[in-house]
Protein backbone atom coordinates (compact mmCIF):
# COMPACT_ATOMS: atom_id res chain seq x y z
CA UNK A 1 0.00 0.00 0.00
CA UNK A 2 1.36 3.40 -0.97
CA UNK A 3 2.20 6.04 1.64
CA UNK A 4 -0.52 8.33 0.23
CA UNK A 5 -3.12 5.57 0.57
CA UNK A 6 -2.08 4.87 4.16
CA UNK A 7 -2.32 8.57 5.05
CA UNK A 8 -5.73 8.91 3.40
CA UNK A 9 -7.05 5.89 5.27
CA UNK A 10 -5.71 7.29 8.55
CA UNK A 11 -7.21 10.74 7.95
CA UNK A 12 -10.59 9.24 7.08
CA UNK A 13 -10.55 7.11 10.24
CA UNK A 14 -9.75 10.17 12.34
CA UNK A 15 -12.44 12.29 10.67
CA UNK A 16 -15.14 9.64 10.93
CA UNK A 17 -14.13 8.56 14.43
CA UNK A 18 -14.17 12.11 15.74
CA UNK A 19 -17.62 13.06 14.46
CA UNK A 20 -19.01 9.73 15.68
CA UNK A 21 -17.52 10.48 19.12
CA UNK A 22 -19.20 13.91 19.07
CA UNK A 23 -22.59 12.32 18.46
CA UNK A 24 -22.08 9.67 21.14
CA UNK A 25 -21.15 12.25 23.79
CA UNK A 26 -23.77 14.85 22.85
CA UNK A 27 -27.47 15.32 23.29
CA UNK A 28 -28.81 14.98 19.76
CA UNK A 29 -32.32 16.05 18.78
CA UNK A 30 -33.79 14.88 15.48
CA UNK A 31 -36.74 17.08 14.53
CA UNK A 32 -39.23 16.87 11.67
CA UNK A 33 -39.77 14.31 8.95
CA UNK A 34 -37.25 11.67 9.94
CA UNK A 35 -39.65 8.91 8.84
CA UNK A 36 -38.76 9.54 5.19
CA UNK A 37 -35.28 8.15 5.83
CA UNK A 38 -36.51 4.84 7.22
CA UNK A 39 -36.44 1.74 5.05
CA UNK A 40 -40.22 1.38 5.37
CA UNK A 41 -41.14 4.77 3.93
CA UNK A 42 -42.22 4.61 0.29
CA UNK A 43 -41.28 8.15 -0.69
CA UNK A 44 -37.68 8.87 -1.62
CA UNK A 45 -36.43 12.44 -1.76
CA UNK A 46 -33.46 14.53 -2.72
CA UNK A 47 -32.10 15.80 0.58
CA UNK A 48 -30.46 19.23 0.56
CA UNK A 49 -27.78 20.40 2.98
CA UNK A 50 -25.29 23.25 3.13
CA UNK A 51 -21.79 22.24 2.11
CA UNK A 52 -20.47 23.66 5.39
CA UNK A 53 -22.78 21.36 7.39
CA UNK A 54 -21.73 18.19 5.57
CA UNK A 55 -19.21 17.00 8.17
CA UNK A 56 -21.73 17.52 10.96
CA UNK A 57 -24.38 15.41 9.26
CA UNK A 58 -22.50 12.18 8.54
CA UNK A 59 -23.77 10.21 11.58
CA UNK A 60 -27.29 11.65 11.37
CA UNK A 61 -28.57 9.23 8.71
CA UNK A 62 -26.40 6.24 9.57
CA UNK A 63 -28.22 3.05 8.64
CA UNK A 64 -30.47 4.65 6.02
CA UNK A 65 -30.37 3.87 2.31
CA UNK A 66 -28.63 6.97 1.02
CA UNK A 67 -26.53 8.07 -1.93
CA UNK A 68 -24.41 11.20 -1.48
CA UNK A 69 -23.42 13.17 -4.58
CA UNK A 70 -19.77 14.22 -4.53
CA UNK A 71 -17.04 15.15 -6.98
CA UNK A 72 -14.44 12.91 -8.62
CA UNK A 73 -11.48 14.95 -7.39
CA UNK A 74 -9.19 14.22 -4.43
CA UNK A 75 -11.52 16.04 -2.04
CA UNK A 76 -14.33 13.78 -3.23
CA UNK A 77 -12.16 10.73 -2.51
CA UNK A 78 -12.09 11.63 1.19
CA UNK A 79 -15.81 12.38 1.26
CA UNK A 80 -16.55 9.08 -0.45
CA UNK A 81 -14.52 7.10 2.10
CA UNK A 82 -16.16 8.87 5.05
CA UNK A 83 -19.58 8.14 3.54
CA UNK A 84 -18.69 4.46 3.22
CA UNK A 85 -17.66 4.45 6.90
CA UNK A 86 -21.22 5.44 7.81
CA UNK A 87 -22.81 3.02 5.35
CA UNK A 88 -23.67 5.40 2.50
CA UNK A 89 -22.94 5.04 -1.18
CA UNK A 90 -21.69 7.90 -3.33
CA UNK A 91 -22.47 9.14 -6.80
CA UNK A 92 -19.29 10.66 -8.23
CA UNK A 93 -19.61 13.45 -10.78
CA UNK A 94 -16.82 15.58 -12.29
CA UNK A 95 -18.20 18.82 -10.89
CA UNK A 96 -21.87 19.34 -10.02
CA UNK A 97 -21.48 23.03 -10.81
CA UNK A 98 -21.20 22.05 -14.49
CA UNK A 99 -24.92 21.34 -14.48
CA UNK A 100 -26.12 19.83 -17.75
CA UNK A 101 -22.84 18.02 -18.46
CA UNK A 102 -23.45 15.68 -15.52
CA UNK A 103 -27.19 15.94 -15.04
CA UNK A 104 -28.31 13.25 -17.48
CA UNK A 105 -25.97 10.69 -15.95
CA UNK A 106 -27.09 11.57 -12.43
CA UNK A 107 -30.76 11.27 -13.36
CA UNK A 108 -30.16 7.79 -14.78
CA UNK A 109 -28.52 6.76 -11.49
CA UNK A 110 -31.33 8.31 -9.43
CA UNK A 111 -33.97 6.43 -11.41
CA UNK A 112 -31.98 3.21 -11.17
CA UNK A 113 -31.56 3.60 -7.41
CA UNK A 114 -35.26 4.28 -6.90
CA UNK A 115 -35.23 2.74 -3.42
CA UNK A 116 -32.62 5.17 -2.08
CA UNK A 117 -32.65 8.78 -1.00
CA UNK A 118 -30.17 11.13 -2.64
CA UNK A 119 -28.26 13.87 -0.78
CA UNK A 120 -26.75 16.92 -2.51
CA UNK A 121 -25.01 20.03 -1.16
CA UNK A 122 -27.30 22.75 -2.45
CA UNK A 123 -24.51 25.39 -2.50
CA UNK A 124 -21.63 23.08 -3.42
CA UNK A 125 -19.10 22.10 -4.38
CA UNK A 126 -17.61 25.52 -5.04
CA UNK A 127 -20.02 28.04 -3.53
CA UNK A 128 -20.63 30.90 -3.02
CA UNK A 129 -21.61 30.46 0.62
CA UNK A 130 -25.31 29.63 1.14
CA UNK A 131 -26.28 30.41 -2.45
CA UNK A 132 -28.54 27.59 -3.71
CA UNK A 133 -27.60 26.17 -7.12
CA UNK A 134 -29.85 24.80 -9.85
CA UNK A 135 -28.30 21.35 -9.98
CA UNK A 136 -30.16 19.67 -7.12
CA UNK A 137 -33.43 21.42 -7.98
CA UNK A 138 -33.34 20.35 -11.64
CA UNK A 139 -32.42 16.82 -10.53
CA UNK A 140 -35.55 16.74 -8.37
CA UNK A 141 -37.72 18.09 -11.17
CA UNK A 142 -36.51 15.58 -13.76
CA UNK A 143 -36.57 12.60 -11.39
CA UNK A 144 -40.00 13.64 -10.02
CA UNK A 145 -38.82 13.67 -6.43
CA UNK A 146 -39.52 16.23 -3.76
CA UNK A 147 -36.64 18.08 -2.15
CA UNK A 148 -36.12 17.99 1.61
CA UNK A 149 -33.99 20.72 3.20
CA UNK A 150 -31.96 19.56 6.22
CA UNK A 151 -30.43 22.04 8.65
CA UNK A 152 -28.00 21.54 11.52
CA UNK A 153 -27.08 23.52 14.60
CA UNK A 154 -24.72 22.96 17.53
CA UNK A 155 -24.45 24.79 20.81
CA UNK A 156 -20.65 24.73 20.58
CA UNK A 157 -18.75 24.47 17.34
CA UNK A 158 -15.70 25.63 15.41
CA UNK A 159 -16.54 27.47 12.19
CA UNK A 160 -13.79 27.72 9.59
CA UNK A 161 -14.68 31.11 8.15
CA UNK A 162 -11.65 31.27 5.87
CA UNK A 163 -13.17 28.45 3.83
CA UNK A 164 -15.83 29.47 1.33
CA UNK A 165 -18.37 27.12 2.98
CA UNK A 166 -17.60 28.11 6.61
CA UNK A 167 -17.19 24.42 7.46
CA UNK A 168 -18.59 23.60 10.90
CA UNK A 169 -16.90 21.22 13.32
CA UNK A 170 -19.04 20.53 16.40
CA UNK A 171 -17.31 19.89 19.72
CA UNK A 172 -17.88 16.83 21.97
CA UNK A 173 -20.28 16.89 24.94
CA UNK A 174 -22.55 19.20 23.02
CA UNK A 175 -26.17 19.87 22.14
CA UNK A 176 -26.90 19.10 18.49
CA UNK A 177 -30.06 19.62 16.50
CA UNK A 178 -30.81 18.11 13.08
CA UNK A 179 -34.00 19.38 11.46
CA UNK A 180 -35.67 17.55 8.57
CA UNK A 181 -37.86 20.21 6.96
CA UNK A 182 -41.14 19.73 5.11
CA UNK A 183 -40.49 18.26 1.63
CA UNK A 184 -41.08 20.65 -1.25
CA UNK A 185 -42.37 19.75 -4.70
CA UNK A 186 -40.49 21.27 -7.61
CA UNK A 187 -42.87 22.36 -10.38
CA UNK A 188 -42.17 23.10 -14.03
CA UNK A 189 -43.59 26.56 -13.42
CA UNK A 190 -40.64 27.22 -11.10
CA UNK A 191 -38.28 26.86 -14.06
CA UNK A 192 -39.82 29.86 -15.84
CA UNK A 193 -38.05 32.23 -13.45
CA UNK A 194 -34.86 30.14 -13.18
CA UNK A 195 -36.09 28.81 -9.81
CA UNK A 196 -35.43 32.25 -8.23
CA UNK A 197 -38.38 32.18 -5.82
CA UNK A 198 -37.81 28.55 -4.93
CA UNK A 199 -34.12 29.14 -4.21
CA UNK A 200 -34.98 32.09 -1.97
CA UNK A 201 -37.51 29.90 -0.15
CA UNK A 202 -34.95 27.11 0.28
CA UNK A 203 -32.35 29.51 1.68
CA UNK A 204 -34.77 30.94 4.26
CA UNK A 205 -35.92 27.47 5.32
CA UNK A 206 -32.40 26.11 5.68
CA UNK A 207 -31.11 29.12 7.60
CA UNK A 208 -33.98 28.88 10.10
CA UNK A 209 -33.27 26.60 13.05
Amino acid sequence: MRYQDIMKKLIVQIMAGYIEFVYKTSKVRFIGHTEIFTQEDAEKVIALFWHGDSYCLYPALKGSSLYVVTTKDRRGDYISDVCKYFGYETIRVPDVSDGENNLSGLIRIIKREDDSNIAIAIDGPLGPYHVPKDFAIISALLSKRRIMPISFSAKREIELKRRWDHLKIPLPFNELKVIFKEPIEVLREDKKEQFASLKSQIRVIMETN
